[in-house]
């Protein structure tokens, strides 16, 4: 049944008040950039996140602030300031902010400086650096405990990260990371040409069967798909509420992929890409390597009046998509062509959707629940643990229950973590 237009709006709309962007406000760290991106005493970043504009900076000790992008004075833009001992400069009219969150120096006034620095209305936001990314909590008070997501204390040659800006709302793109039928069919040459030998069993049976368990997270999304001979090829994969998509690795003991779709505004996000390896270093990867990690995997090359920039010659000759830049551009460019917002009061669904459905049934619940002044039991709180959020594929006998994949990679784990130490 296709979702009603006040559904849709509450699930995908995040500013001006919008109550999901309150939500995420309160109970949820947001990834906001690439700490290797961010110098020690280098240029500021211009942070945009659910439709509020912020400044990032590093100061000269290598401690990180964030700060309401317009400083208090003028409203000028605090990211043209000068990044000097420890602070933030707005250039207008000298006013300094330090990386503790205090306002320091007002040398455009007379009399108290200290007295008139308290006095002054500033806000300052928390920040953590963990798994090779800058997090900030847009709330007041008391922050929620961080998540211990897998791949955030990894060392830096398990893992890699990039992001870039994706013109659409959000959704769209965690919705994606729980569509477990688009994989077969849209990224079928990819799989083809860069895909693994047990990633190729996902063009043996198109139409899995689905599978859902519910966790104290969110859900795992089960595709099952016969091979033959007595023979399955299972997927587990995670949805972590409210961005996170946490996809196995293409074959046992490899990467996995955490992709995560965090709200720039209502028609925009940033898409990040987490490749990390809980067993050993990841190597070199596609996104290890990429050119610039603030701007990776590249978006369809044209505009939507040339079709996205879809490539129609190499389609002849093969080519399923026509976008050969790899499987993230494949899906930037199914997003953008249903539009900013998908309008999903136009959908007409099937047996392929359940996870997405369950996706918004989440959503919906979690808001409701919020807006009726009750706390969503997704929310991100001390009693909430992400140890258990392992992705895994490979084959099973028809017999076996695919929970034993689950088993045999959390003992793994464990059995590393005793040889190390960790």
């Amino acid at each position: 049944m296709a979702m009603k237009k006040e559904e849709n709006d509450l699930i995908t709309r995040v500013e001006n008040g919008a109550p999901l962007g309150e939500l995420f406000r309160k109970f949820y760290w947001l990834p906001a950039y690439p700490s290797a991106a961010l110098q020690a005493g280098g240029k500021p970043y211009r942070l945009r996140l659910l439709g509020q504009n912020y400044v990032l900076f590093r100061g000269d000790s290598g401690k990180v602030a964030c700060f309401d992008e317009q400083c208090p004075h003028r409203k000028a833009s605090l990211a043209l300031g000068r990044n000097e001992n420890d602070s933030l400069q707005c250039l207008f009219h000298g006013w300094r902010f330090s990386v503790d969150g205090e306002m320091v120096e007002a040398p455009n006034i007379t009399g108290d400086q200290v007295s008139f620095c308290k006095s002054v209305r500033f806000n300052s936001y928390q920040v953590v650096e963990r798994g090779g990314i800058i997090w900030v909590w847009l709330g007041q008070g008391q922050a929620p405990k961080f998540p211990n997501l897998p791949f955030t204390d990894l060392p830096a040659e398990q893992r890699s990260v990039t992001s870039v800006e994706v013109p659409v709302n959000w959704l769209q793109g965690v919705e994606a990371t729980m569509d477990s039928s688009h994989v077969s069919h849209l990224h079928q040459t990819q799989i083809q040409v860069r895909g693994r030998r047990e990633q190729q069993n996902m063009l043996v049976d198109k139409h899995p069967r689905l599978e859902y368990e519910r966790t104290h997270f969110g859900f795992r999304s089960v595709a099952l798909r016969q091979l033959g001979e007595g023979k399955v090829y299972a997927r587990v994969n995670h949805y972590v509420f409210p961005w996170y998509g946490v996809i196995c690795a293409p074959d046992p003991g490899g990467p996995s992929t955490v992709f995560m779709s965090v709200p720039v505004d209502d028609t925009h996000y940033r898409a990040w890409f987490v490749h990390f390896n809980v067993h050993r270093p990841l190597g070199m990867t596609p996104l290890s390597a990429s050119p610039d990690i603030t701007n990776w995997p590249p978006l369809p090359p044209g505009p939507a009046e040339d079709n996205w920039g879809q490539n129609r010659d190499l389609m002849k000759r093969g080519h399923f998509t026509g976008f050969p830049d790899g499987v993230a551009t494949e899906d930037f460019a199914m997003f953008m062509s249903q539009g900013p917002i998908l309008d999903r009061t136009q959908e007409q669904l099937c047996s392929a959707d359940t996870e997405v459905i369950r996706l918004r049934q989440m959503l919906l619940k979690a808001i409701r629940d919020y807006q009726n002044g009750e706390q969503p039991w997704v929310a991100q709180d001390d009693k909430l643990d992400y140890s258990e959020v392992y992705s895994v594929g490979g084959v099973i006998n028809e017999s076996e229950d695919w929970h034993v994949l689950l088993e045999r990679a959390i003992a793994q784990i464990n059995e590393n973590r005793a040889a190390t130490g960790a």
